[in-house]
């Protein structure tokens, strides 16, 4: 572009100084793409992708194994499956404590099998379950979504089985949700 004579240049860029950049801005630039190629790298690997973890705790005659959301993401499936074990058989229901925490942040489906009746006692919630048909294990599980929106903490959560409103077994373990 020409310039008219007598009128002043009304470039956008005029003031710029082609300069090489300094040495903190080079640094800050290696660095910004440094992290950016160690997120594409942690992605590639399937290192932020949702991943569960599985926990098993044993008491006198009964056991609990819970298989559980170790990391999670918004919108992701929540996959919260319970194994109760009893060696002497079940009464006429399982009770249940689970943290309430850990249900802040989910879309609820559905539980299989559903409750027979539930209670909130904060910070915990009781669920009370019929006891199976037939053998010495109960299977629980969760169909529920982490909701979408949620920004990224850590839930602890401890799972108890209770005989006359007191723990026999229990376990805990800790949910990572990221943002």
């Amino acid at each position: 572009m020409t310039d008219t004579p007598g009128r002043a240049d009304d470039h956008t860029t005029a003031d710029v100084v082609d300069s090489p950049p300094g040495k903190v801005t080079r640094w800050m630039r290696r660095a910004g793409i440094t992290l950016l190629g160690l997120i594409v790298v942690a992605a590639a690997l399937d290192l932020l992708g949702p991943r569960t973890g599985e926990v098993e705790e044993s008491a006198g005659p009964w056991t609990l194994a819970v298989s559980y959301p170790s990391v999670t993401r918004a919108g992701q499936p929540v996959p919260l499956h319970l194994s109760i074990t009893s060696d002497t058989g079940f009464g006429d229901t399982v009770q249940l404590s689970l943290c309430d925490e850990f249900f802040n942040d989910l879309d609820f489906q559905n539980w299989y099998p559903n409750p027979a009746a539930e209670t909130n006692q904060p910070p915990r919630i009781v669920y009370e379950f019929d006891p199976p048909p037939s053998g010495d294990t109960l299977e629980i599980s969760l169909d529920a979504r982490t909701a979408p929106g949620q920004f990224g903490e850590l839930d602890d959560c401890e799972v108890a089985v209770l005989v006359d409103d007191e723990p026999v077994v229990s376990t805990s373990f800790t949910a990572w949700r990221l943002p």
